[in-house]
């Protein structure tokens, strides 16, 4: 890497970060201002919480453009322009009634140019010119698809078991019943619905987090490095409504602090997905898998009693299998960049 190539990296790296950090700072913030407490039920703080997990891809997209990015190819701009007129529709539809209804409590005009957008995608992987034009930006599906199996498999297998040792050892219960055959029978049919209706909203983290500065982070650190400044980046991102009461109530500092524990062991799985397949889908996909796996389970298996000791335990547990992620030759690749004049 030429010391030009270097300081062009840091320019883009920062760029996003500052503005990917404000933008979603002064929303919560000002939300916050405006609408008092956070609150699931308020239509303010729906937008907001959504605009949040939109920002980094949207950021991303911008410094791509402002930047000049080799990536921005015509297949890129296809897959960027549905995500955009998503973000919109899906903004104005939290905030007013849905223009056509809902479907499973989402809207269901957003969900329809969700669906034809991973259409569109899966067409534009099938013809090699096309499946080009989507590669630079990380948009084709990629290479070791058995990993689009195997690390789904392995990560919904390690979130399932956790909740039943909660359960198992009298840590928690079921806000319902315990019952596996309902767990599964909500849980499986609903992680493919919202991927193909609410895929641009973990797309908007992990586009963001796991192509854009991942990208540019990891040939400035190494792999390792890389992967650890990455997980706090993506925790401390977390901050302001972690404050405010999201995902840890009663906890603002303990709670960040957890968080980006959890942000770094489970960055440490979405980074390796990535570089294992060159495609930032899988992480969309374990994305989607770790968020809506914890809801159903605590209905039909159960939640942890003590959120702090819950959140502690599936931290430890996963970080197991991030450990062994670790070991793997695919982050050396990053550690012997140099920099010549």
């Amino acid at each position: 890497m030429t010391t030009l190539e270097k300081r062009n990296l840091k320019k883009e790296m920062y760029t996003f970060l500052v503005v990917t950090f404000a933008a979603t700072y002064i929303l919560q913030i000002g939300m916050y201002v405006i609408a008092g407490p956070l609150s699931y039920t308020s239509p303010f703080w729906s937008v907001a919480l959504s605009a949040s997990m939109f920002m980094p891809a949207i950021v991303a997209i911008f410094c791509m453009t402002y930047f000049k990015s080799e990536a921005l190819t015509r297949e890129t701009k296809i897959i960027f322009t549905f995500f955009i007129v998503y973000v919109v529709l899906f903004l104005y539809e939290s905030f007013f009634p849905p223009i056509m209804g809902s479907i499973m409590d989402k809207p269901l005009l957003s969900g329809i140019v969700g669906v034809l957008g991973i259409f569109t995608l899966t067409l534009l992987n099938l013809k090699k010119k096309w499946k080009n034009g989507l590669e630079l930006s990380k948009l084709h599906f990629g290479k070791n698809i058995k990993y689009y199996i195997v690390l789904p498999l392995i990560l919904s297998v390690i979130l399932i078991i956790t909740p039943i040792l909660y359960y198992i050892l009298g840590l928690g219960s079921p806000a319902s019943e315990f019952n596996l055959y309902m767990f599964f029978n909500t849980w499986a049919p609903s992680l493919v619905i919202f991927f193909l209706i609410l895929w641009p909203s973990y797309f908007g983290e992990e586009y963001g987090w796991r192509y854009y500065l991942q990208d540019r982070l990891f040939p400035l650190l190494g792999g390792y490095k890389g992967v650890l400044v990455l997980g706090i980046i993506w925790g401390l991102w977390h901050g302001v409504i972690i404050v405010l009461g999201h995902n840890y109530p009663g906890y603002p500092i303990l709670g960040n602090v957890l968080m980006t524990l959890y942000c770094i062991v489970l960055g440490i799985i979405f980074s390796y997905a990535v570089l294992k397949t060159g495609s930032i889908w899988i992480a969309v996909i374990l994305h989607l898998i770790n968020n809506k796996t914890a809801p159903v389970a605590t209905s039909f298996i159960a939640n942890s009693d003590n959120l702090i000791l819950g959140s502690i335990i599936g931290t430890v547990i996963l970080a197991v299998f991030a450990i062994i992620l670790l070991k793997s030759e695919v982050w050396k690749r990053f550690n012997n960049t140099t920099v010549t004049n």
